[in-house]
């Protein structure tokens, strides 16, 4: 209810504001300062790395353009309300960072909070970034208004000395079916009873083998644009009956145990023990996931299903960076974004703070340099040939996918639940997007 009373408040917040004819003005802390220098805000989140990172690209800029002052304002970790509250009130950044899940609020009464960065085709260069992901990612309403920071794609990390020690192959020339991956998995835990195939808790088999799963099947987006399921209750009957089975025949490790490490599968001491083979992640994870196991590591395919309609590999932005309306220094900061962006040094500097980098002469001077691994771009260059349906702003509310998440628990700990599992996720589904629609 509580989640459900934030993402109402932001909407009426959003709407609230399409009224307001300070909109168009601009916000007066956005102005040129007595000494003529131009004044910039820039507001993201992140780690102390990121941090670092941002501030000294930051500077490496004021130092060549000395007329600009440029405020940083970032924090720990990602606040959509207190964005949407600024955004009400005019008050954002310049330039903002932001979560992709958020801009379906944020777009839903236009494209009024941010500008159309197509506009600044003369000071920012947008040719390094791959058309379809700016068109899937960064485009709403037919406007650019967000660019991605980086480039983050669904990826299976392996250790490659256990695999091997098995007859498992781990070259990105093989392809796995989902039968594939149940049948090459169980006979791990059943040679060797101390060691596992598959690494995961129940949020992660909900986003990396029920989702998929049903892309694959279906073709379509786990909720359409219309308000209405993708998927049938028999598919989904199908992918948890087949999730059913890799936790009744050994193949995950088992439910009470990947549960303990909820969100961070990785710490599993199983893990990290070298008892496990494989498990599903992201790429902007992979030195987190491999950074204390002994044993030779890298990336490795998706399953996909034998008839799939659709590869169901997603390749999102790590966030997305994009222009305020309210900006009286919009064609500055445009200029800001294309150095961010697409100068050598500041990408050096940046490196994968926000995943890879997504210009594509960046990306290859990070790895030319060693500052992302060989692993990383590999995957993402996987991905990148074998991408997907993207998905939609619906089939990543958070309200329907715990809704999966809990059908998903409900028969790693009871294999004969599966019916029931489904009907009730299906009934509450159809209730939310009723309510949403």
């Amino acid at each position: 209810m509580k989640k459900r009373t934030s993402q109402v408040m932001i909407c009426i917040m959003i709407m609230l504001l399409a009224a307001l004819p300070m909109f168009a003005n601009g916000s007066s802390e956005n102005s040129e300062s007595a000494d003529g220098k131009v004044n910039l805000r820039f507001s993201w989140w992140g780690n102390d790395a990121r941090h670092k990172a941002t501030m000294e690209v930051i500077d490496k800029y004021m130092e060549e353009n000395p007329n600009v002052q440029i405020s940083a304002e970032y924090r720990g970790q990602s606040e959509r309300e207190k964005i949407a509250t600024q955004l009400a009130g005019g008050t954002v950044a310049d330039i903002v960072q932001l979560n992709p899940p958020w801009m379906g609020d944020f777009t839903s009464t236009g494209n009024g909070f941010f500008e159309d960065l197509t506009q600044y085709s003369d000071v920012l260069d947008i040719s390094g970034f791959d058309a379809q992901f700016l068109k899937d990612n960064g485009t709403f309403n037919g406007q650019l208004i967000g660019l991605p920071t980086g480039v983050n794609s669904r990826t299976c990390i392996i250790n490659k000395t256990l695999a091997e020690q098995f007859g498992i192959p781990t070259s990105m020339d093989t392809e796995w079916t989902w039968e594939d991956f149940y049948e090459i998995g169980k006979t791990v835990h059943e040679k060797d009873p101390s060691k596992y195939f598959f690494n995961a808790d129940t949020v992660d088999m909900t986003e990396f083998v029920l989702l998929p799963y049903l892309v694959q099947r279906t073709g379509n987006q786990l909720i359409q644009d219309d308000y209405t399921r993708g998927f049938t209750e028999d598919e989904l009957k199908e992918v948890l009956t087949y999730i059913a089975k890799l936790y009744s025949d050994g193949v995950v490790v088992p439910v009470e145990e990947g549960n303990v490490f909820l969100n961070s599968i990785w710490t599993n001491p199983q893990w990290l023990n070298g008892n496990i083979v494989l498990e599903f992640s992201w790429t902007s994870l992979y030195d987190a996931v491999t950074a204390d196991v002994n044993a030779e590591m890298g990336t490795f395919i998706l399953p996909v299903l034998e008839d799939a309609k659709n590869t169901g590999l997603i390749i999102t932005p790590s966030q997305l960076l994009s222009i305020s309306s309210t900006s009286k220094n919009k064609e500055e900061a445009a200029k800001f974004l294309n150095y961010f962006f697409n100068d050598p040094e500041a990408g050096l500097i940046l490196g994968d703070v926000r995943s890879v980098p997504p210009v594509d002469s960046i990306q290859q001077l990070c790895e030319d340099e060693g500052l992302i691994d060989a692993e990383i771009i590999k995957a993402t260059q996987y991905a990148q040939e074998n991408q997907g349906l993207y998905r939609n702003t619906l089939s990543g509310n958070s309200e329907i996918v715990k809704v999966l998440n809990d059908a998903v628990e409900q028969v790693a700990y009871d294999s004969n639940a599966v019916d029931k599992a489904a009907a009730d996720a299906v009934k509450m589904i159809d209730y939310i997007l009723d309510e949403m629609n």
